[in-house]
């Protein structure tokens, strides 16, 4: 098995680099040791896996396969790991997961760190991905689920959560519609924007309600950075647009205020949480789902209300 997942990680390191030297280099070995050792597999296999061109090396449909299945059967290899773990007591794994930027914020760093207060042996690895790699990084098995907003239907993936999202205008803590309970689109148009570009799903969702006014909008700013977006408001008087999961109620500290956006289109927006279809995750990863599902459960009770963060604990 060993053996069959080191020439595994030769195979991978080909594919990503796109070159024999490259990937000897990143897997400190030479150039010809690395091609003998290709060479070696594609007879032992009867294919082959790389096409070799003036540029460099392109996977074949035969080595996409090979790499599919190895990536199985590594995510298999890791989860059989994981129980055995579990039933020594050790609860320890990791949980890897690919995630819209929407959630980066709040969601992911408050459930991560509930569910490590009950399981703290149980580390992270978080990824903050586009829909075309998130969905690359599931099928590759390098995430174990997907927390991402806006997600179009895929039949490669299986929904494990849905909840709706409502939308929030997010400004400065002194800023002139900080004082009202909600606000409108209208009422933001009076002022300047800063927009998630449209390379984030969020976009299509803010475009719909700007499209109800007749108000053309003043675009201050456009990024594919939340984070950015956010901490440009906090410093003028523009105001930008966030989901439930990426907003938060008490966070008194970063200068943001955070008011329901009343809705004027007739689009919504949902997070989900997502895993590949047919796969059986490690039972850590399962677990974390079900506390994802009781934060993001308890926020859509209260849909007018933004993410509650519990304090530290002692």
């Amino acid at each position: 098995m060993l053996e069959y997942l080191r020439s595994f990680a030769y195979i991978e390191a080909i594919e990503t680099t796109g070159s024999i030297r490259k990937a000897a280099q990143a897997l400190y070995i030479t150039p010809s040791a690395l091609d003998r050792r290709l060479q070696e597999l594609e007879a032992e296999l009867g294919v082959i896996l790389f096409e070799r061109h003036a540029r460099g090396m392109r996977v074949t449909q035969a080595g996409e396969i090979f790499l599919h299945h190895v990536r199985a059967h590594r995510a298999d290899s890791e989860r059989m790991r994981t129980e055995l773990d579990r039933l020594k007591g050790l609860h320890q794994g990791r949980i890897r997961i690919a995630a819209s930027q929407a959630t980066a914020s709040f969601l992911l760093p408050h459930a991560i760190r509930q569910f490590q207060m009950l399981y703290p042996g149980v580390g992270f690895h978080v990824r903050i991905s586009t829909h075309a790699a998130l969905l690359d990084s599931l099928r590759r098995f390098e995430a174990d689920i997907a927390v991402v907003y806006g997600l179009p239907s895929n039949e490669d993936v299986m929904t494990r959560l849905e909840i709706p999202q409502a939308l929030y205008a997010l400004m400065r803590s002194d800023h002139p519609l900080a004082s009202l309970p909600e606000v409108d689109m209208n009422a933001c148009l009076a002022h300047p924007l800063a927009l998630p570009d449209a390379t984030l799903g969020l976009r299509s969702w803010v475009n719909a309600e700007i499209a109800c006014h007749a108000r053309r909008p003043d675009i201050a700013l456009e990024s594919d950075s939340l984070e950015m977006l956010r901490r440009y408001v906090s410093n003028s008087n523009a105001v930008t647009f966030q989901i439930t999961a990426g907003v938060a109620r008490n966070d008194p500290a970063d200068g943001i205020a955070a008011r329901p956006l009343k809705r004027d289109a007739a689009t919504s927006g949902v997070l989900a949480v997502v895993q590949l279809r047919d796969r059986t995750l490690p039972q850590p990863g399962d677990a974390f789902v079900a506390t994802l599902e009781g934060i993001l459960r308890a926020a859509s009770a209260a849909p007018h209300l933004p993410l509650t963060l519990s304090a530290h604990p002692d």
